[in-house]
């Protein structure tokens, strides 16, 4: 079994482990909760890995939502096609985590803030094994595929996750958050792959069902009423 001490931010030093099996995935992941995330990026696709690593990964994004960390996940479009999947993914936007969808996701990956990720150590291979990377000059480049996609990924099918709270779709919730955190238009635009109009659209939206006036009652009134 591997070691699953691996829980400190060190973004100074690099280093490689190699993962053999899903069990060893599934013991990272949970190692992961004894460490203070600011933010996880999921890749879901079918296979190689198996349902373990989803439910180790529905537990964990509902943990670090609690705790307030921001939780972004990718899975593939045609989830309704295994059932198993389709349940885990549901757990995991019940949690308040961010999903999108896309038509082809053949690489599985969980990026941790930006200086830890678990890929896997040959994608052409199908197989199980990965490998645990240290490091922002290990990881960026991972955080930074995984960005791109994001950006061109469809929000969340509702009849996978359902609308989230307060009946927010996923689009209006991660602007919500980000509002939140004080980023401009332009800042929100660029961290979610939408356009400025749609960004100013999707809020004035928001702001006008809440009945509030200004960015900052949004931000407010969002919390209080816990959708964000």
């Amino acid at each position: 079994m591997e070691s699953q001490t691996l829980v400190r931010s060190d973004t100074t030093r690099t280093a490689l482990q190699p993962l053999i099996d899903s069990d060893s995935v599934a013991n990272q992941l949970d190692a992961l909760h004894g460490r203070a995330v600011r933010e996880l990026r999921l890749a879901l696709p079918r296979r190689p890995y198996d349902r373990r690593v989803r439910e180790r990964a529905a537990l964990l994004s509902a943990e670090l939502v609690r705790r307030g960390a921001r939780v972004r996940v990718l899975h593939l479009a045609d989830v309704a096609r295994d059932p198993a999947q389709a349940e885990d993914l549901r757990r995991i936007a019940a949690s308040g985590a961010q999903l999108r969808a896309l038509p082809r996701l053949p690489v599985w990956m969980a990026v941790v803030d930006r200086d830890l990720a678990i890929v896997p150590s040959d994608p052409a291979l199908g197989e199980s094994s990965a490998t645990l990377l240290r490091g922002r000059p290990l990881v960026a480049g991972h955080q930074a595929l995984f960005d791109q996609v994001w950006a061109s990924g469809a929000p969340m099918d509702r009849r996978v996750g359902g609308p989230g709270r307060g009946g927010l779709d996923e689009r209006e919730r991660e602007a919500l958050v980000l509002l939140a955190e004080g980023l401009t238009d332009e800042g929100i635009s660029r961290r979610t792959g939408l356009s400025v109009r749609t960004v100013r659209r999707t809020i004035a939206g928001v702001m006008s069902r809440m009945g509030v006036q200004s960015r900052f009652q949004a931000g407010v009134e969002a919390a209080r009423r816990q959708w964000i």
